[in-house]
């Protein structure tokens, strides 16, 4: 009997390298229980001169991990299914639909696995065709209300490869999305979340968001405010009781609060490194670039050492 209850959606975007095998883990994490979906998204950049090269095109509308053809994204996803098989998450028995869609001037299209369990959980395994990495996870992020939104990003480096998640997919990603994005870096389970919280009312909600998710992976929540000078820190003390109240009116337990006096930036990455995730939020309005690359939440992105989540 399938669960009506709504769900809790995850996007995971992976491109086969080792961050992405820790980012699947960290989703299967906070997916865990009866009540979340996770797709994972593998974006192929458009190739004009990609050909068929003689290939019968009835392969594509079959499950993707049956193919046995040497096709970018295959590896990724199919390595994916076995590991949330292994973990536990899933198993051989699910329902399997498959789904293709051409796209014009691309003999492999879009193409999608959908296993559905018993109890209505879903696993989508999705290859999209797209003028660029970023621009596929945008699009997929339109398509479908995700609650959280996953890039596993290996290293920091911006790198060649067309289909890589690198830092520029990174920055698209985060800065024109409108949901909660995760950026998975050098990610660690176990270590909690240090969510920063200001005197806007959008980060107390923020805060408020992340420590119902933080809770769905037994990850401890710390709250953490930065005073730029002493003038400032009675305000900081007020902003983390209201945001504590909150937090622990859903339920959610409060491991411990600090406040700080220095600069935001500095502060929150340095302290941040003893987490598993910085979680900040981030109160730009869609699509005006501008003002969140000169955030403190931008550039605690941009430099942190470790996973970075910006709600909105």
């Amino acid at each position: 009997m399938e669960n009506t209850e709504q769900r809790f959606n995850i996007l995971l975007c992976i491109d086969g390298s080792e961050e992405s095998n820790r980012g699947l883990k960290y989703a299967v994490r906070i997916g865990k229980g009866n009540d979340a979906d996770i797709t994972l998204l593998y974006v192929r950049p458009r190739d004009p001169s990609l050909s068929s090269g003689g290939m019968d095109l009835r392969l594509v509308r079959e499950n993707i991990l049956e193919w046995g053809l040497d096709l970018p994204g295959t590896n990724a996803l199919e390595d994916a299914h076995k590991q949330l098989i292994e973990m536990g998450f899933m198993d051989e028995h699910w329902r399997t639909k498959s789904v293709h869609r051409e796209i014009m001037g691309d003999p492999v299209g879009d193409n999608m696995v959908i296993y559905t369990s018993e109890t209505g959980a879903k696993i989508v395994l999705k290859s999209m065709v797209s003028p660029s990495v970023a621009r596929g996870i945008l699009d997929e992020c339109d398509l479908n209300d995700y609650d959280l939104t996953i890039i596993a990003m290996a290293g920091d480096e911006d790198g060649n490869e067309r289909d890589r998640i690198n830092w520029e997919v990174t920055k698209t990603v985060v800065t024109d999305h409108n949901g909660a994005v995760l950026l998975a870096r050098g990610i660690e389970e176990s270590h909690g979340h240090l969510i920063c919280v200001t005197d806007d009312e959008k980060s107390i909600e923020a805060a408020a968001k992340d420590a119902v998710m933080a809770s769905r992976c037994d990850c401890p929540v710390h709250l953490y405010s930065v005073a730029e000078d002493e003038s400032r820190v009675e305000a900081s003390h007020a902003v983390i009781a209201k945001a504590q109240n909150m937090i622990e009116a859903a339920g959610v337990k409060i491991v411990d609060t600090a406040v700080e006096v220095g600069d935001p930036i500095e502060r929150i990455i340095e302290r941040g490194k003893d987490y598993s995730v910085i979680v900040m939020a981030d109160s730009h309005v869609k699509g005006f670039r501008r003002f969140f690359e000169v955030s403190v939440a931008y550039k605690v992105l941009r430099h942190a050492h470790n996973s970075v989540m910006i709600i909105r």
